[in-house]
């Protein structure tokens, strides 16, 4: 058979084996045909081929060998092969045969006659069946260890035997079968992969020898010779030609180098897997791996050549060839050995091994030598020649030797002398080679051995410097990269320190310098000094590539950067392109000098070789330039993080370059022809850097046009404007030039405009004053730019002739940027974002955008219609169709409509866009997230939530705050959706109507939604029932019957079924299958002990309380709810457990799921009912006992003066949480009354049983209604409750007895809510305050239709007759004392209370969910609804009074909070006096008790004080005051309610503490502060400071106070009564604030000095300051300081006092929160476990500025801040969307006092004297455009804050208003300072001249909205309504808080105080008619002339500006 290339019968073969080995199935037989399809091996009395015995190999079993050879044909060979392969691709089932069969062959080999023909591509057939065999061998024996020694044995004796061959003086066998076989094994070996292990290579050492021995290399030379001496052309003749012919000298030298390559690479392999073997670090593992993949696949410097002119002949290229395909693993070992020194361990048989490389050591230097040698015996005769491999020899002699001495540790002189000859040797021939093999050595050796290391760094250095004729050579580039790598891999990898590589860098440039600066150099020595420099140059930049160090890389690059210029042009673009080699190894900081200089380069490259410039860079320098930034453009994806600063250095190369030519040209003004050549050479040079540019971006990670800063923008808008101006986007040589450079470039280009608001509005601004356009553009230039847009735009040539000439140029460039976007496959919706900006849509351009913005969706529907001619229409494109449609939906009107009329036109050019899955999904998406947008308004309506997100399309859209452009967005929408849809069904109604059923399957989870609508779904499914519209068959009169709606809702939805249906089957089944077992047959049956169990594991997780995910629950409990639907029979375990678990659950998704199976269940299989209700009701009891929901009392209300006050800034993000932890808490009960109540509502009329059950529930319930939970969101729940109770009586008719205990029950319920004090709806949800109002209203309605009957008596007496049946009702007894006459009165009784404080619950929730009342009737705007109230008379009221106390004391005390009425605290204080004992559970009852002091009770009557319940410590504090006359029953009981309340709760009213021992005259308060003192030291500390502070009536401490005698007493008791640690502390802490404190009074004498010199003594005495451990801030006693920033002090101003301000660290810890764990600890996956990654205790620092004053009385700041800090809790507490930043102001000492900085914020005077005339201008420049997200966030919080202050300002009457009072911080919140005028007194001697109840300016409004009818100045009124609202009940405790202080000498007590403050209360007022007051206040305050004027007035008299 001929020798082919392809052989189509080999082919077969091999897939054959590759097929069958893989076939697990594969049988004997078929092996045994592929077996006889080779050559015969055996006799046929002997065909089968036992497997040796042990210790015997293959090769010694006779049955496997050939006695006498037969013919080997091509077939053979290919049977041969194939079988080769079978059994090294097998699993070695076959190998006890297959394995001795091979071995056989292969020594049978030289006993067959091969056919006269050579081998597949060339080879003979030999070396074909020789290396197939050795490389499947090979395989076999690393894949089974079993057959491993055996093979090698084998292939060794094989060797043998060929060596044997040769010395047979058999010149026909050694040429034709010897010598190829002899190189297929020597191949397979080298390229094999094998783990030879050190016993290996001393066999392969003691086989191998024989061929390096001189005798058979004189042997093989006399075959050879005798064959090619031969006339005749014998098949050995044609063997040697046809490897010549392929570049394959066949020779003696060629195996000594196979053999020393093989034994190289055995011994690499074996260096490898020792050093795997080390116990590397993580970092050193890391490396290793990356390396290892690294070097793999990469060709190393020893096997390559730079050029044609480099390769040697063509017999060694082959040769090279061959040996870089066999050496690539070694080549990856032998690079890592550069890279990083060898690590030995010890290994099993190293010493034998040791012996035998000392001897391939010497062997290898010997071959070195004697080559060395015959090479000069060669030169000498003149004879050189490649044919004798002596090159590639004496190289792989040395790395053999290199290798042998690396290994065994040991190195003598005489390795490295050789490698010293073998580089410093005269060459007169390419010795390339050799020389890189002797660089890597000296790298090796250096690495590795310390003592070398410095010589071979020498040598590697000398080499460099040394000149020589190596870097004359062809291959001189090579060597030169080569000996530099080498130095720096030698440096780097021996030592870690950097010293030896800055003194070799620091030689080499002295080097540098040396030859730069000699001069009268003759011109060989001067070609020399250059080949030098080069050298020195490229290793400098070496060493700083491999090191990459912040130290040598900056040297490097400064020291190279200084030559560049001062050589010859040669050296320079040397110099340039080193540096674009270190450019990406570097810091980015390195990167950008480089690029820089570069540019600078590329800069002074215009003018020409004749310009006079001396800055001029030579055309030969501009080109290396060039080719440098295009080659780093290329590579720069090495270094992504590199991008973006290279594009910005070449888009400003661009810009500077065309502004340079520009000027040039300008100064040049008349053009002639020599001035328009030149034009146009610098403009070409110009259009250089665009390919460049085009290259950087066509990074496809790179997204310049998505990721950009607003310098990118500009720099592009500059860089398009001069290819207008230049003419490179018209039809000219330039454009045909970088035309597709320029499509790129427009592809990767931003929108020409941010896009962002906060800077934009100076759009036309910039473009007029831009720098880079030239001044004087020609009037030809011009009205040519201006015809050219005209042409372009025809529409707009009116507008056009008005733009200036950069406007012009602007919309050129955006022309041509966006239609050649759009032309290239770019994204054409970037066209949008040009109307995202406000200076676009305000400008005169915005009509000429839209007109470029339509063509450019011309071309993309043109362009995207050739791609559906074409079939091509790809992801790009639907990605712009994408976000076109996202734009439908921008926050912004214009973006919004445009983007509608563009899906407009595309959806009329391509119909069937709504055909494609991702974008139908995207619209339904989008009308879904718009209905979660509208929804927020009922949710949060305060707090807009602005950013919406889908997952499931992975769109986030960000909507304003405006909820009218919300719903007008959403309308619109849904319009336009339906529509779209339309449209497509119109073409594609069945692909259509597949993928809204796909849509609707796969949206079936839990709806997050706050109601039951989900609009992507109901979009879908009114789509699908349209569809018929556009295929009505019916026509005439049948098609429009009168009544009649025909649509085929019935069939989508009957196919929708259908398909959910079969697919639930299916997957039923295989879920059972799959999940529980693999049984076949009847599935459910067998699997129901399995379902049982996994429901079983899932109870007992839940029970446990480890996570269960709602996928899994849902999964659960569906699949158990279908097997009970599918059995015969109820399983009643698998019931219950599907009723338990969402209950053990008890989550709102757990119950969600829970109720939906329920339903499922009750509805598929009634006969469960009974079971599964019985079982919901025992876990409903369970969840009553377990405190669960409506029953846990973990969110109980408390009073806010009951509870720990804080200073510090009102949290929105902990007022979210807290309702979203309250909601969490009672939903799962609010979604299990619902079920219930449906369930009662089916089952009322036609199941006794259920009643039953429902009976049982209400009774377990209201019998619990005590543990219910008072929390405000727990009232809808609760009057749910009661509603469905009230049905139950009104619907059944039960026994009289039954009656009477559900109804009580209930009604107790119901009035028990009423105990407590009013509370309001929770937080800013207008849906939850709506649903309790209806369900109130339910309620209400329920209560009045409530029927008391009694008639249904279950008696043994018998009876007769009708009327004595009646009469005996009427007498019956049902309790000891109650007749049915006595409970009807009482249920009658009850009823009506309970009418009456229903309709005053309904009042009060409608007033704080519609706080402005607007024009028309009272049921629509909320009003109030008195009738129950007003149908009361005098007496009336006394027995309601009455009867209420019967119920409950608490009930008829809270009367009083509901009702403005006199009688009602008139008959209470009656009542309480004839029975005090009945409300000592209540402590609200002390306020009638007490009162203010006048005692209308007994001492008998107080005795009860002993058992009251504690009131809270600021009215306990109040207890101490004379008008209480030092009662002792009211003393004890204000001691006892003190010491009842925490330290820490107490802490907060320190300076009341203070004031109260005015009149201690028993001590009590002395003994409280005394007791609290040794409780908390941070109490005693700050009661020091307060006690000290209050010593003086006067600042100058001249007049001392009452009060002085008792604190100095009480502080030395304190002080006195500290020990220990305590006492240790207080030292450490008062030491450091005295020091800081003392500052100011070093300052007093430089009190009339500058500044800076206070400045200097504050920073000499800070630095004095050492922080001790533990000590605060008194500020802040929470956190403790850490560190002082000693340069921050600041002197402030001021006349004569020396106030300072310095900075501390304070560290400070974050309180976990245990509560959000109790609540959420198993619940909702991703959101629950964030909540409590944040609850972890977290400690951290933060910088805090405080201003310490001396001289100032803070004591009446400190009461202002107080006091808005309680009324900040007060707002938390009812979850009111406020604002508030009660800052810390601490008084120290007489006129003493330190005052917390508000972080981050500015005065309103400060903007007004940097020019800020407006704050609106001033959010607007600080956040953006009206429209911006930003700007809409900030304006929210303005207003959040301005509503609380001006409420707080009117309450506590904050005088002095003036902008410099008035702080705003960086979220936009208005923050209040400085309260020296507060309460009764006002600046200017109390003439109040601010009469406005608070200020409310005109700017102020200007930000909330323009009118008092937006949307924000509606917030704003509704927020100060319900902030006064929810004030008032709190009143008189704030008053108390305020009256304690009265006699502290504070200036704002001045007469009736507590008396103005009551009336500012409007307590006396209802609700609604608080409310009205309220917005009287604000109407009152709308841009009040009085503010005006007192802003005027401040500044005419402070300067302060306005």
């Amino acid at each position: 058979m001929p020798s082919v290339d392809f052989d189509l019968h080999s082919q077969i073969l091999s897939s054959l084996a590759s097929t069958l080995a893989k076939d697990t199935a594969t049988s004997n037989d078929e092996v045994q045909r592929l077996i006889r399809a080779g050559p015969s091996l055996s006799s046929p009395s002997q065909p089968s081929t036992p497997k040796p015995q042990a210790g015997e190999s293959y090769s010694a079993s006779s049955d496997h060998v050939l006695s006498e050879g037969g013919l080997m044909t091509m077939r053979h060979q290919h049977a041969l092969i194939a079988q080769s392969k079978f059994a090294a691709e097998s699993s070695g089932q076959f190998d006890h045969d297959l394995v001795p069969r091979l071995c056989g062959y292969l020594h049978s080999l030289p006993k067959y006659k091969f056919g006269d023909g050579l081998g597949l591509k060339g080879k003979s057939p030999a070396d074909s069946v020789t290396s197939s065999f050795i490389t499947h061998l090979l395989t076999i024996a690393s894949k089974r260890p079993s057959t491993r020694q055996n093979i090698l044995d084998s292939i060794w004796s094989y060797l043998d035997k060929l060596s044997t061959i040769v010395l047979s003086d058999n010149a026909a066998k050694v040429c034709e079968f010897v010598l190829p076989s002899l190189n297929g094994l020597l191949t397979a070996l080298e390229v094999s992969k094998f783990e030879f292990e050190s016993r290996d290579f001393a066999d392969l050492v003691s086989h191998s020898n024989a061929l390096l021995s001189n005798s058979t290399s004189e042997h093989i030379r006399k075959a050879i010779d005798t064959i090619t001496q031969e006339l005749s052309t014998s098949y050995a003749r044609r063997v040697l030609s046809t490897y010549a012919r392929d570049n394959i000298l066949l020779s003696s030298n060629r195996v000594v180098l196979q053999v020393l390559t093989v034994k190289r690479n055995m011994i690499a392999r074996l260096i490898e897997a020792n050093t795997s073997k080390v116990q590397l670090t993580a970092e050193e593992q890391a490396e290793a791996d990356i390396e290892g993949l690294a070097l793999e696949g990469k060709a190393r410097h020893t096997l390559e050549y730079s050029s044609e002119d480099e390769r040697p002949t063509a017999h060694v290229q082959m040769a090279v060839k061959e040996s870089v395909a066999a050496s690539r693993s070694f080549e990856g070992i032998w690079s890592s050995l550069l890279s990083k020194a060898f690590k030995r361990t010890a290994v099993v048989g190293q010493a034998d091994l040791t012996k035998v490389l000392r001897t391939e050591y010497i062997m290898s230097l010997q071959f070195l030598s004697d080559m060395r040698m015959f090479a000069n015996d060669l030169l000498a005769k003149g004879s050189v020649s490649n044919e004798f491999y002596y090159r590639e020899i004496m190289s792989v002699a040395l790395q053999l030797a290199s290798l042998a001495s690396l290994y065994i540790h040991e190195l003598d002189d005489v390795l490295p002398t050789h490698i010293s000859n073998s580089l410093f040797n005269e060459v007169r021939t390419d010795e390339s080679l050799i020389h890189r093999a002797s660089l890597d050595c000296a790298a090796i050796l250096g690495i590795n051995f310390e003592n070398a290391n410095g010589e071979m760094t020498a040598l590697l250095q000398q080499f460099l410097i040394t000149p020589s004729n190596a870097f004359k050579s062809t291959t001189a580039g090579l060597t030169q990269e080569v000996t530099a790598e080498r130095l720096a891999q030698t440096l780097k990898n021996f030592s870690i320190s950097e010293d030896a590589a800055m003194s070799i860098v620091y030689a080499l440039l002295n080097t540098l310098y040396k030859h730069n600066n000699s001069k009268e150099q003759r011109h060989s020595a001067e070609e020399q000094s250059v080949v030098v420099q080069e050298n020195v140059i490229t290793a400098i930049s070496k060493i700083a590539s491999i090191y990459k160090s912040e130290k040598i890389t900056p040297l490097v690059l400064s020291m190279l950067a200084q030559q560049v210029r001062h050589h010859s042009a040669h050296l320079d673009c040397v110099i340039v392109k080193r540096l674009t080699d270190i450019a990406l190894t570097g810091s980015l900081a390195s990167f950008n000098d480089i690029t820089q200089i570069l540019s600078n380069l590329a800069k002074h490259s215009h003018n020409g070789p004749h310009s006079h410039d001396n800055k001029v860079t030579s055309k030969e320098l501009a080109e290396a330039v060039n080719e440098s930034l295009l080659r780093l453009a290329t590579t720069t994806n090495a270094r992504p993080e590199f991008y973006h600063a290279f594009m910005v250095t070449l888009l400003k190369l661009f810009v500077e370059k065309g502004v340079q030519i520009q000027s040039s040209s300008h100064h040049h003004h008349h053009t002639t022809k020599r001035n328009q050549n030149k034009m146009n050479s610098q403009s070409s040079g110009l259009g250089l850097v665009l390919p460049i540019l085009a290259q950087l971006l066509s990074h496809d990670d790179f997204e310049s046009h998505v990721k950009h800063t607003k310098e990118d923008i500009k720099l592009f808008r500059d860089l398009w404007a001069h290819c207008v101006l230049f003419e490179f986007v018209k039809d000219s040589p330039w454009y045909k030039e970088w035309s597709s450079a320029m499509a790129l470039i427009a592809r990767k280009t931003p929108a020409l405009v941010s896009d962002e608001h906060s800077a934009t509005a100076y759009l036309e601004g910039e473009l007029e004053h831009n720098s880079v356009l030239p001044r004087g553009i020609a009037d030809d230039q011009k009205a040519a730019m201006r015809a050219t847009l005209t042409s372009y735009l025809p529409g707009q040539a009116v507008a056009i002739k008005s733009l200036s000439s950069a406007k012009v140029v602007f919309l050129l460039s955006v022309y041509h940027v966006e239609t050649l976007r759009s032309r290239h496959g770019g994204d054409c919706s970037i066209v949008l974002k040009y109307f995202m900006n406000s200076g676009v849509n305000d400008s005169v351009l915005s009509t000429c955008l839209e007109a470029i913005a339509d063509q450019v969706i011309n071309v993309f529907t043109s362009e995207s219609q050739a791609k559906v001619l074409a079939h091509s229409l790809d992801d790009k494109t639907r990605l712009q169709v994408r976000n076109l449609i996202i734009g439908c939906v921008h926050r912004l009107k214009r973006v919004s409509s445009l983007a509608v009329k563009w899906i407009h036109r595309l959806i009329g050019a391509f119909s069937q866009l709504m055909c494609d899955k991702d974008l139908l999904t995207l619209v339904l998406e989008l009308s879904e997230l718009l209905w979660l947008s509208c929804e927020n308004e009922m949710t949060d309506e305060y707090c807009p939530v602005y950013s919406f997100t889908s997952t499931r399309v992975n769109v986030t859209i960000n909507l304003p705050d405006s909820y009218p452009y919300r719903r007008e967005l959403l309308a619109k929408f849904v319009e336009l959706t339906r529509r779209w849809v339309a449209v497509a069904m119109e073409n594609s109604p069945q692909e259509v109507d597949a993928l809204l059923q796909d849509y609707l399957a796969d949206s079936e989870k839990i709806h997050t939604g706050i109601s039951r609508v989900h609009m992507g779904r109901t979009l879908a499914a009114r789509s699908g029932k349209d569809l018929i519209k556009s295929h009505n068959c019916f026509d005439g009169n049948l098609g429009s019957l009168p009544g009649v709606l025909l649509d085929n809702s019935s069939v989508f939805f009957q196919e929708f079924s259908a398909r959910r249906r079969y697919q639930g089957e299916v997957g039923g089944m295989e879920n059972f299958s799959s999940v529980f077992s693999r049984q076949t047959g009847t599935v459910l049956p067998s699997q129901l002990p399995a379902l049982r169990e996994s429901l079983r594991k899932m109870a007992q997780q839940v029970k446990a309380d480890q996570f269960v995910s709602n996928k899994d629950l849902a999964n659960a409990l569906h699949r158990a709810v279908s097997a009970v639907v599918a059995l015969d029979k109820v399983d009643e375990e698998l019931v219950k457990m599907v009723a338990w678990i969402p209950i053990y659950l008890f989550t709102p998704d757990s119950l969600k799921i829970g109720t939906s199976v329920w339903n499922w269940l009750i509805t598929e299989k009634p006969a469960v009912e009974k079971r599964l209700m019985a079982e919901v009701a025992a876990g409903w009891d369970w969840a009553c006992r377990h405190q669960k929901g409506l029953f846990s009392s973990l969110l109980d209300s408390e009073d806010p003066f009951r509870v720990r006050m804080e200073y510090a800034p009102t949290d929105k993000k902990a007022r979210q949480r807290s309702y979203k932890i309250a909601s969490y808490l009672f939903s799962p009960h609010l979604i299990w009354i619902e079920f219930l109540s449906s369930r009662f509502q089916a089952t009322r009329y036609r199941n006794r049983d259920m009643i039953d059950t429902f009976i049982r529930l209400i009774q377990l319930t209201f019998a619990k209604e005590h543990k219910m939970s008072t929390h405000p969101l727990a009232r809808e729940g609760r009057f749910q409750l009661l509603l469905l109770g009230l049905r139950l009586l009104r619907s059944d008719h039960m026994e009289a007895l039954i009656e009477y205990q559900i109804r009580s029950a209930l009604y107790l319920s119901a009035l028990s809510w009423f105990e407590l004090s009013p509370r309001w709806s929770f937080g800013g949800n207008r849906l939850l305050s709506k649903t309790e109002t209806r369900v109130m209203k339910e309620f209400a309605a329920a209560l009045e239709q409530d029927k008391i009957l009694l008639d249904s008596i279950l008696s043994s007496i018998q009876s007769s007759g009708k009327d004595q049946a009646s009469a005996q009702a009427a007498n019956y007894v049902f309790t000891e004392k109650l007749t049915r006459d006595a409970i009807i009165r009482k249920h009658t009784q009850s009823r009506r209370l309970l009418s009456l404080l229903t309709e005053n619950e309904l009042n009060r929730l409608g007033v704080w969910s519609t706080p402005i009342a607007l024009g028309g009737s009272n049921a629509a705007n909320g009003s109030e609804s008195n009738t129950q109230e007003k149908s009361f008379s005098e007496e009336g009221w006394r027995n309601m009074v009455r009867f209420a106390w019967s119920v409950s004391p608490s009930l008829a005390f809270q009367l009083m909070s509901r009702f403005k009425n006199n009688i009602i605290p008139s008959e209470l204080g009656q009542l309480l006096a004839s029975d005090p004992f009945a409300a000592v559970n209540d402590s609200d009852a002390i306020q009638i008790l007490l009162g203010e002091g006048t005692f209308r009770y007994s001492a008998a009557q107080l005795k009860y004080l002993l058992f009251w319940q504690p009131v809270p410590s600021i009215t306990a504090i109040s207890y101490f005051q004379p008008a209480f006359h030092n009662n002792p029953m009211v003393l004890q009981y204000a001691m006892r309610s003190l010491e009842h309340s925490p330290v820490e709760v107490v802490f907060f009213y320190v300076p009341q503490i203070v004031q109260a021992l005015r009149h201690d005259d028993l001590g009590y308060v002395e003994k409280y502060i005394m007791r609290a003192a040794r409780v908390s030291q941070l109490f005693a500390h700050q009661i020091i400071w307060n006690m000290k502070a209050n010593m003086f009536r006067d600042g100058k401490c001249e007049v001392p106070d009452s009060l002085k005698p008792t604190l100095d007493r009480i502080i030395d008791n304190i002080v006195n009564g500290l020990s220990g640690e305590a006492k240790n502390f207080y030292e450490r802490e008062f030491t450091f604030f005295n020091q800081v404190t003392s500052i100011s009074g070093t300052l007093m004498p430089l009190v009339k000095k500058t500044k800076p010199e206070k400045k200097k003594k504050i920073d000499e005495e800070m630095a004095k300051i050492v922080v001790d451990v533990g000590v605060y801030l008194p500020s802040n006693p929470e956190g403790v300081v850490v560190d002082i920033d000693k340069k921050s002090g600041r002197p402030l101003q001021s006349h004569a006092k020396t106030p300072f301000m310095a900075t501390f660290k304070v560290r400070k810890t974050r309180e976990e929160s245990t509560l959000s764990k109790a609540i959420i600890k198993r619940g909702g996956g991703a959101s629950g476990e964030q909540d409590e990654e944040e609850n972890v205790p977290k400690t951290y620092d933060v910088w805090q500025s405080a201003i310490f004053k001396v001289g100032d009385d803070c004591r009446q700041d400190v009461l202002a801040i107080q006091l808005i800090a309680v009324f900040k809790n007060i707002f938390t507490n009812v979850g009111l969307d406020l604002y508030l930043f009660p800052y810390r102001i601490v008084a120290t000492a007489p006129g003493c006092g330190m005052i917390d900085v508000i972080p981050n914020s500015i005065s309103r005077d400060q903007l007004g004297r940097e020019k800020v005339n407006n704050l609106q201008d001033y959010f607007v420049t600080k956040y953006g455009g009206v429209d911006s997200i930003e700007y809409q966030k900030a304006r929210n919080n303005f207003i959040q804050s301005v509503a609380s202050y001006s409420v707080i300002s009117y309450l506590l009457q904050f005088k002095d208003r003036h902008n410099g009072n008035i702080m705003i911080d960086d979220e936009g919140h208005v923050i209040h300072i400085d309260f020296g005028f507060i309460l009764d007194i006002s600046p200017g001697g109390n003439i109040n001249f601010e009469s406005s109840p608070f200020k409310l300016t005109s700017e102020m409004i200007q930000i909330m909205g323009s009118s008092v009818e937006d949307q924000g100045y509606r917030w704003f009124c509704e927020l100060c309504v319900k902030a006064f609202l929810a004030s008032r009940p709190y009143a008189e405790q704030i008053m108390q808080l305020v009256s304690l202080m009265l006699e502290s000498g504070l200036p704002c007590f001045r007469g009736e105080t507590i008396k103005r403050m009551r009336s500012r209360f409007q307590l006396d007022r209802s609700e609604r008619s608080a409310a009205e007051f309220i917005l009287e206040r604000v109407d009152e305050s709308y841009l009040n002339k009085r503010t005006v004027l007192y802003d005027s007035f401040q500044k005419a008299t402070n300067g302060i500006p306005y």
